[in-house]
């Protein structure tokens, strides 16, 4: 189910968890300046545009520092860590949600099957 969620994750969401991850494991230590966009959206296969969102992204939760014209300096492995931590349980809430809506619709088709049943019970008790 991981890899469900995954998938339906914006791509710029999934480039920030990665980014994140990589300066929370120390490849991008804080004060390291990270590539630019354009060899950053070739890195990961996606758009600058993807790339503008996933650092604005980071930069709205303290993990990195955007400087118009000198680029994007990582700040802080613990706000990496709490961005990550924040994510994944978002992520979790979002399926418990999503089981929770499953389960409804399957309630919903059971309880239509058991009127359905009931009411041909009905029918057939009235005939005797």
């Amino acid at each position: 189910m991981a890899g469900d969620r995954d998938q339906r994750m914006p791509k710029y969401e999934s480039v920030a968890m990665n980014i994140a991850s990589q300066i929370l494991q120390g490849r991008y230590p804080p004060g390291y300046r990270l590539h630019g966009r354009s060899t950053l959206a070739s890195l990961y296969k996606v758009s600058p545009e993807t790339i503008r969102k996933a650092m604005a992204l980071l930069h709205q939760h303290g993990v990195v520092d955007i400087k118009h014209g000198s680029g994007v300096q990582v700040l802080s492995q613990d706000a990496a860590r709490d961005y990550l931590q924040s994510s994944e349980e978002h992520q979790e809430l979002d399926a418990i949600i999503e089981d929770l809506a499953a389960l409804i619709k399957q309630q919903r088709v059971l309880t239509e099957r058991m009127e359905h049943s009931l009411r041909e019970l009905a029918a057939f008790i009235r005939r005797e």
